[in-house]
């Protein structure tokens, strides 16, 4: 019983499997059961002396699941129905081999030898020519569906897959100018650093100098204010000596005495000052030695982020015409 759309109808037609063919099949039914496990065996000692399909036979299943699978396929043979229920049967099997990865040219292998093993055995028939005649339309009708769906759903993994490829490609250009962007903010602000840095070490060169000098004028106004109590010290002394009448002169000496020490005590202040300005300058010479590596590491890895960058670019742009 033949049930098809129209599409099918014609691809059987053209084929040129008939009700006979079918109703011939059908009539060696005993001969599928009786062979069916025999072929089946041979059939995958075959596939398991090539390392591609013994592979894919051991990654996506097993022999014996597969083998029951194909018994069932090899005895379907003998029927006589052809209907909508048959044409899908035939699709998920293609599905399945897209699916697995199995190539066309390995597919049609196997139909072959299937024809091969069949051959070697209908010799005993008194129509064996009439029933392999039939047997090879049906198998050849199948493997059409079959291709036909793998075909279909390989396009359509092609399709899907060149186009995740696409968007890998817009995503990797939109984020590799983002890092371009990104990289050119980050060198320009290495670059500004050392520059800052440049000019603060400058101002540093010009700070230390300024420092030594007021340094220097307490050092002298030290000096100057011991010099002048040692004087304030001789001038009480002669004033003592002079009794009444250097009475007013010792006012003076007293006085002289007490500007020494003001003098000295702000000597003194002003070189602690001095040495904590000194320590203070010290930790920012620390500081712009350190940013100054900064800067430099910065410019460096800035360098390193640009070939990157430009590797990126370079797949992006590959991708791209990859799919045009």
């Amino acid at each position: 019983m033949v049930t098809l759309e129209n599409k099918w109808s014609q691809l059987l037609a053209f084929y040129d499997l008939t009700k006979d063919d079918l109703n011939l099949l059908h009539s060696h039914r005993d001969f599928f059961q009786t062979y069916s496990e025999e072929i089946v065996d041979c059939f995958y000692q075959e596939l398991e002396r090539h390392s591609i399909l013994d592979q894919l036979i051991r990654t996506n299943s097993t022999v014996d699941r597969l083998k029951k699978t194909q018994l069932r396929y090899l005895e379907s043979l003998s029927s006589t129905v052809i209907d909508a229920d048959y044409i899908h049967t035939r699709q998920k099997i293609g599905a399945i081999h897209a699916k697995i990865g199995l190539s066309a040219s390995w597919f049609l292998g196997g139909y072959s030898l299937y024809l091969r093993l069949f051959a070697e055995r209908i010799q005993a028939l008194p129509d064996g020519h009439a029933f392999y005649r039939a047997l090879s339309k049906r198998v050849f009708f199948d493997s059409a569906i079959i291709l036909e769906q793998y075909i279909g759903d390989t396009m359509e993994e092609n399709l899907a897959y060149r186009q995740r490829m696409e968007q890998m490609a817009t995503e990797l250009t939109t984020t590799t100018q983002e890092a371009v962007r990104i990289s050119s903010v980050f060198a320009e602000s290495a670059s500004k650093l050392a520059e800052c840095n440049e000019e603060i070490a400058l101002s540093m060169d010009v700070l230390k100098t300024h420092n030594e000098e007021i340094e220097k004028l307490s050092d002298f106004v030290s000096e100057v204010s011991s010099q002048t109590n040692l004087l304030g010290l001789n001038a009480a002394i002669e004033a003592a000596r002079a009794g009444e009448h250097g009475r007013g002169f010792t006012v003076v000496a007293d006085e002289v005495r007490k500007l020494a020490d003001k003098s000295n005590a702000s000597s003194k202040h002003i070189h602690q000052s001095l040495l904590k300005i000194t320590n203070q300058l010290q930790k920012i010479d620390q500081q712009i030695a350190f940013s100054t590596v900064s800067a430099e590491q910065m410019a460096a890895t800035s360098d390193q982020l640009f070939s990157i960058i430009h590797t990126l670019d370079e797949i992006s742009n590959r991708l791209h015409n990859k799919h045009q």
